[in-house]
């Protein structure tokens, strides 16, 4: 009997775990299938936001599936599943720090258990690119990446890409979406893709419509008095880094500003050299003490032969022989002295030519040397847009001189900034940014003097940020600063850099709509009047960090020396850090994975919770 009872248990028991083994299989099974629609759903909602311009709608989500069932890998469907994919914007809605979107996929099955997961993607944008084209070959000609090229960062075009035997190195990834010729030619460090999907560039109107809204929010939107090439830029846009917080340095997240200034003429503008006589020249001069021993101050050439001058020469200890000879002295000796430079239109270095008695300055107002200080709101030849009557009192104190006119970057000084310049027309630009903007110009963007960031790109901080969008053109100004001059006009050929630094460095992303990113006058000039590192050429080096997206690629140089030799790097902060609502491609990639409790889960509360207001 014992044994019998034994038998039973032993027979009870192995049913039961078998059974317990059955459900447990079961239940597992359930699990695999539920957690693989889950993923499969997402997966699907990914491919419909990439592909369909309509799934994702501008505000809170929309159902992209909703109660369907799916196929397994054999092509069977899945029974007792069924998903449901929500699309909808998330993080930062209003697009200034990066536009994204979140896919969520519930599946349940018919019990009420489920998975649910969200996906969230980041849009790409241009600003990722170090290099991006819509045509290789413009006007015919084709252009070829070669001469030992090497490239850092993404490389894109929607044409055929060609190598010269001379050989490229592409370090990223490159991407056409037709085909490589030359391949055997190039390195690819990271592959490459042919055939892919075209990107197409954002048109102007599009552009205009988004962008006109968010700088007329912050007081940032201006009307230049030109529409045409850069030859003609009478406005531009100086960046400011200010040390407000006395650390010594002005590189702070809130000390950036800009000011813009308008002159009635584009050659006073731009700083362009008149190549005529010492008294034609009002931007361009040297430096000379006004009390012994003194701080430099800053005279234009064509003051040198007032009397004034002389005597200011006299009073700070020079000789009366040697004010008179400085007084008659030739363009070519005025620029050659240490440190002789030329300065854009509006500077307060060029106080002594932009203040006129017919202004109400008196004498002692306009016989004086420039410094960063001598600052004049309307001159004689333009004016500075004022930005606000009462400004900051810490701004003022620091900056007593131009407060007023000084544009605030960050929102703690302006609560509407949202990054973005809005110009109707052509401008220019230069400067030191402290910041992140970004400047569209619905005509020609116009480099006129070095633009860099208060904090060094190669440090990696990723706190600066510069973005120049431009309907047409976005090109180097062939002026006085950028361009070697003649200081010796009919005598002899005697070419001077005129600027603080014999190259041109450009920090941030330009993007130019119609046509290029290029140097005004590429092909003219001198051809060996200074050097770009050790090689003999017309202009130095062109240092662009950043990145360079462009219908069609233009030029900034030739090989017979005239123009710029491109010393290009990227900046990787774009990626994570792209200038304030700069454009996307409209292509989404992963960014961050999360699951999601399905007990209780409400579409509508988590939209409504992972997208801020704007």
């Amino acid at each position: 009997m014992i044994f019998v009872v034994a038998v039973a248990v032993m027979a009870l028991t192995a049913i039961v775990t078998g059974g317990n083994a059955s459900l447990i299989a079961k239940s597992y099974a359930r699990e695999n299938d539920l957690s693989y629609s889950a993923e499969a759903a997402l997966a699907i909602g990914k491919s419909r936001v990439n592909f369909d311009p309509a799934a994702l709608p501008d505000t809170g989500y929309k159902v992209l599936m909703q109660n369907a069932s799916l196929a397994s890998a054999d092509g069977q469907t899945i029974a007792g599943v069924t998903v449901t994919v929500y699309a909808g914007l998330s993080g930062s809605s209003s697009g200034q720090f990066g536009r994204f979107a979140s896919i969520v996929a519930e599946a349940r099955d018919l019990q009420g258990n489920g998975f649910v997961r969200r996906l969230e993607l980041s849009q790409e944008s241009f600003a990722k690119y170090a290099y991006w084209s819509n045509d290789e070959n413009p006007g015919g000609t084709t252009i070829y990446f070669g001469g030992g090229d090497q490239l850092w960062g993404p490389v894109w075009s929607n044409d055929n890409i060609s190598i010269a035997s001379s050989g490229a190195t592409f370090n990223d990834e490159l991407a056409t979406a037709k085909t490589i010729s030359g391949k055997s030619y190039g390195t690819f460090r990271k592959g490459y893709k042919e055939n892919q999907k075209a990107i197409t560039l954002p048109s102007t109107s599009q552009l205009a419509s988004k962008l006109l809204p968010l700088a007329a929010a912050a007081g940032w939107n201006f009307t230049a008095p030109t529409t045409g090439g850069a030859s003609g830029a009478r406005m531009r846009i100086e960046f400011v880094a200010v040390d407000l917080n006395g650390n010594g340095d002005s590189s702070g997240v809130d000390e950036g500003f800009f000011k813009v200034y308008t002159g009635t003429t584009a050659a006073w503008t731009r700083a362009d050299y008149p190549g005529a006589t010492t008294s034609s020249v009002n931007q361009c001069g040297d430096w000379h003490p006004v009390v012994a021993s003194g701080p430099l101050k800053f005279f234009p050439a064509s003051i040198h032969n007032t009397t004034w001058f002389q005597n200011l020469m006299v009073a700070a200890g020079m000789t009366s022989a040697a004010a008179t000879t400085e007084q008659g002295a030739s363009l070519a000796t005025i620029m050659g002295h240490t440190g002789a430079r030329c300065f854009l239109g509006g500077s307060p270095q060029l106080v002594a030519v932009e203040r006129t008695t017919a202004l109400g300055f008196a004498a002692s107002a306009i016989e004086k040397g420039g410094d960063d200080t001598t600052f004049t709101a309307t001159d004689a030849f333009g004016a500075w847009t004022q930005y606000s009557a009462t400004p900051n009192a810490n701004v003022l104190s620091k900056r007593p001189w131009d407060a007023q006119y000084l544009f605030p970057l960050h929102r703690t000084l302006n609560t509407n900034a949202k990054g973005v310049i809005h110009v109707a027309g052509t401008v220019g630009v230069s400067g030191v940014l402290s910041g992140k903007v970004t400047v569209y110009s619905t005509a020609t963007g116009v480099i006129l003097d070095d633009l860099r960031y208060a904090n060094d790109p190669g440090k990696g901080v990723c706190q600066d940020i510069f973005g120049i969008l431009a309907a047409a053109d976005v090109v180097v100004a062939d002026n006085s600063i950028n361009t070697p001059q003649d200081v010796n006009p009919g005598i002899g050929t005697t070419y001077k850099v005129m600027d603080d630094t014999k190259d041109l460095y450009l920090h941030g992303v330009v993007m130019a709509l119609n046509t290029s990113f290029t140097a005004e006058n590429y092909s003219g000039g001198p051809s060996s009047a200074t050097k770009c590192e050790a090689t003999n050429n017309g202009r130095g080096c062109l240092y662009l960090t950043g990145g360079l997206i462009q219908l069609a690629r233009g030029p900034v140089g030739l090989l017979s020396g005239r123009g710029y030799i491109k010393r290009y790097s990227y900046d990787r902060c774009a990626i994570i850090n792209p200038p304030p609502y700069f454009p996307t491609t409209g292509r989404f990639s992963d960014n961050r994975y999360y699951e999601l409790d399905p007990v209780g889960f409400n579409a509508t509360a988590l939209y409504k919770a992972i997208t801020p207001d704007k």
